[in-house]
């Protein structure tokens, strides 16, 4: 789900050098007492099309079960007092029954991290303001005390923290979304503010297929002991680009069997063209690729769809194997499993679309039963085929 940062009243510029000091000013404020040699796990479950993280916030705690977005950046959560707030089925956040709820002055570094969205005009509180294709949120930027807990009840909590406190908050979330956490590499990401207290700015997740029974969670581990090795990893190197939030990698064509549809066939394709965003459900091609695609997936599926507009089938998908390519030979092989979703009604719906845009995002569905291990520090990407609805 990448955000479009847009202005409340003025947006402060942030320059490339000062994000370095900021982000030490945020480790020295987590506590000392916090740092710990193995990762900090939370539980992943699936939510309609999305994927939810449970964070205890504040103190006593609130349980805060966001939207887990690699594509952005900011971790908000609905507030209290709400100028606007959709229906949420849990109690939203009280700031006001928080011990350590501290708001943030304009003046403070940490307003101004990289991907906060902060704007300050006329008052000397941290106000901020996030758009996405699907919403809006905007409010306060904070700190607090928030906490991780994994399935078998090991708590990590962390102190100081940023976030946004949205009193304005709309668009297509349910009622059992109560905030987003952004995942990606910029200095205010979730990940970037605790990654140093527990052995470094890495984390590995783990996607369920859709329609899994949201009663199973997997898990989500963050530092020092996250990352995704053994037989079968396959490890890409992520590309700088312009956008630094984004995991971005070189995509140069995708195989359906054994034949190649290139990204572009007018020449080698840009540097960083496809992104990974667990915010975005389907993936995102291109139209002229997808038009492409669809056509070679039509040829080596036995049976019909069951429209000549959509790529979705009754059943019988036969044994169709998708390969994607990134720059530098790394090949990540796809089963049904990630190229179709099975829907409700039994039938199999393609779990890619056509889009007007030169760039790729590769969306959750994409990335079910992956042991995806992120690590921005040495900007790689690892994947491991995994059942992730067992390895909670």
């Amino acid at each position: 789900m990448a955000p479009t940062i847009f202005l409340l009243l003025a947006l402060l510029s942030i320059a490339g050098k000062g994000g370095g000091l900021k982000l030490e000013l945020i480790q020295r404020r987590l506590s000392p007492g916090n740092v710990s040699p193995m990762a900090a796990k939370s539980q992943i479950w699936p939510e309609t099309s999305e994927f939810m993280v449970k964070i205890a916030v504040g103190t006593p705690p609130t349980e805060v079960h966001a939207i887990l977005d690699t594509g952005s950046d900011l971790f908000w959560a609905q507030c209290r007092p709400c100028a606007k707030c959709y229906r949420q089925t849990n109690p939203i956040y009280d700031p006001s029954k928080s011990s350590t709820f501290r708001t943030l002055s304009c003046k403070s570094p940490q307003c101004h991290l990289r991907g906060s969205g902060a704007a300050c005009s006329g008052t000397d509180t941290c106000k901020y303001g996030y758009g996405y294709g699907s919403g809006s949120t905007q409010g306060e930027l904070a700190t607090e005390k928030m906490a991780v807990t994994s399935r078998s009840g090991a708590t990590t909590p962390f102190s100081g923290v940023v976030f946004g406190c949205g009193h304005n908050n709309s668009g297509t979330f349910n009622a059992n979304e109560m905030g987003l956490i952004g995942f990606g590499r910029g200095a205010i990401s979730f990940v970037s503010q605790i990654g140093p207290s527990v052995g470094g700015r890495k984390f590995s997740l783990c996607l369920m297929p859709y329609n899994t029974d949201p009663r199973i969670s997997s898990s989500l581990s963050i530092g020092s002991g996250s990352e995704v090795k053994g037989p079968g990893v396959i490890t890409a190197q992520l590309v700088r680009t312009a956008d630094q939030t984004s995991y971005s990698l070189t995509l140069t064509g995708i195989s359906v069997g054994k034949t190649l549809v290139p990204y572009s066939t007018s020449g080698p394709p840009a540097k960083g063209n496809a992104v990974l965003d667990t915010g975005t459900p389907p993936t995102l091609l291109p139209k002229e690729l997808y038009g492409r695609l669809a056509a070679e997936v039509r040829r080596h599926i036995p049976s019909k769809p069951i429209d000549d507009d959509t790529l979705c089938y009754k059943d019988n998908l036969g044994d169709l194997v998708m390969t994607l390519h990134f720059d530098g030979g790394v090949d990540l092989r796809l089963s049904t499993v990630q190229t179709f979703n099975k829907m409700p009604d039994g039938s199999f719906c393609f779990t890619a679309m056509g889009v007007d845009d030169k760039d790729a995002v590769i969306g959750n569905s994409m990335m079910a039963n992956f042991l995806v291990g992120y690590d921005i520090d040495n900007m790689t990407v690892s994947f491991k085929p995994t059942d992730c609805t067992k390895i909670g």
